[in-house]
């Protein structure tokens, strides 16, 4: 069995991190000196003003970037399907708990088969797009973080080394030269699988308030998308594939 799934994150909104982040910048903005050549006040005043202003500007940048971390940053939806199913998503107006604990019980349903004397767990692999580097670590840190407990095969991903057979990286299935690893994007349009179109994941942050369904449709397309992938990078070709090939 292959689960297939990814994640998309947004940036903190705990206001007491982000005051952190604030305080953190008053603190930097106070060891701000102009250099020792400068005499002028006006000059020095003018320098002092435009390393603050880039201080400033930093915390916004800070902010954003905290989607790429699962210490600050927080999930959004998450997508999955089983082997050549249908994908199944996280809908809009959930916690972040509710999210994580959605795909946590799906994975329990799908793996977990109940017994007359118990539970026959069902073995899978977790296939996604770099989910090895990011997926996996992202949703572990958040699931420490709001204490909660995954099903006995996610745990078992989440320590597993990238070239465990339980984790099938496409990313890393192409090359583990980080030299020739190829995006989703590239490795689609190499294949002649449609790609992402007009909406990448940079635009998911700003996307997410106003039209959370566009974000969670892309979720699920990139689901789609890396199994096809998958297929192809494991030699599954179909007849028509295999007569082009040649």
């Amino acid at each position: 069995m292959h689960i297939v799934f990814d994640i998309e994150t947004l940036p903190c909104n705990d206001p007491h991190v982000i005051a952190n982040f604030r305080d953190d910048a008053e603190v930097e903005k106070a060891t701000v000196k102009a250099p020792a050549n400068y005499k002028d006040e006006a000059k020095i005043a003018e320098y002092i003003a435009a390393k603050h202003a880039e201080i400033d500007a930093g915390i916004e940048e800070r902010i954003a970037k905290t989607s790429f971390s699962g210490l600050e940053g927080r999930i959004a939806c998450i997508s999955w399907q089983v082997d050549d199913g249908d994908p199944f998503a996280t809908s809009a107006g959930l916690t972040e708990r509710q999210v994580i604990e959605q795909f946590y019980a799906s994975v329990a349903a799908f793996t977990q088969r109940p017994i007359h004397n118990g539970t026959l767990n069902v073995d899978a692999s977790f296939v996604g797009h770099n989910i090895a580097g990011f997926d996996l670590p992202f949703l572990k840190h958040r699931s420490i973080i709001l204490g909660i407990k995954p099903p006995a095969i996610v745990r078992k991903a989440f320590s597993a080394k990238p070239w465990d057979s339980i984790i099938q990286d496409t990313m890393l299935m192409w090359s583990s030269d980080p030299h020739k690893r190829g995006s989703m994007d590239r490795l689609c349009r190499a294949f002649g699988i449609p790609g992402k179109g007009d909406f990448d994941g940079s635009m998911v942050a700003s996307t997410w308030p106003t039209d959370p369904q566009k974000v969670i449709d892309y979720c699920k397309d990139d689901v789609r998308r890396t199994w096809e992938i998958y297929k192809r990078i494991t030699f599954q070709f179909d007849d028509k594939q295999e007569l082009k090939a040649a």
